[in-house]
């Protein structure tokens, strides 16, 4: 039981990791992901929107 004391923080840390690498293959397997880069782009232009928005009013202020 002495070798668990060693050993077992190492097993389980191991089972976690093998447990999120699990999580993470079958997310990216359901499409989890699909379509993440079209949003961040849709994100960027809208904030180049707001600041032009923003730039403006304050020129015309």
């Amino acid at each position: 039981m002495e070798g668990f004391e060693i050993t077992g923080p190492y097993a389980s840390a191991m089972l976690m990791s093998l447990g999120a690498l699990c999580v993470f293959v079958w997310a990216v397997l359901a499409g989890a992901f699909h379509g993440a880069d079209e949003e961040a782009k849709r994100f960027c232009e809208r904030e180049i929107e707001s600041d032009e928005n923003r730039s403006r009013a304050e020129q015309s202020r």
